[in-house]
């Protein structure tokens, strides 16, 4: 599975657009596997299928949540930054 390195950046806008990118990506990803018939994989394949899923989700989840704290840093430093110029 690509990594989609949400985290690897504190830019929002572009944190914003790797999660974009990743929840594309899961809901391609999706919508193949709804097109396999599972019963025919092995278990090492079911496994892998599996353990992506569960990456995947997890990925999203602290994605979300990654992208909430980015947007929280950044309505702060501009609170901080006005009223230091209000001090000023």
């Amino acid at each position: 599975m690509k990594d989609f390195a949400i985290t690897a950046t504190r830019d929002l806008g572009r944190a914003a657009e790797r999660l974009q990118d990743l929840e594309r990506y899961s809901d391609r990803r999706d919508q193949l596997l709804e097109t396999l018939d599972l019963d025919l994989l092995g278990r090492d394949q079911l496994s892998r299928i599996f353990a992506d899923d569960e990456q995947i989700n997890e990925d999203l989840a602290w994605g979300h949540l990654y992208i909430s704290h980015l947007a929280e840093m950044e309505a702060l430093g501009s609170s901080i930054s006005s009223d230091l110029r209000l001090a000023a």
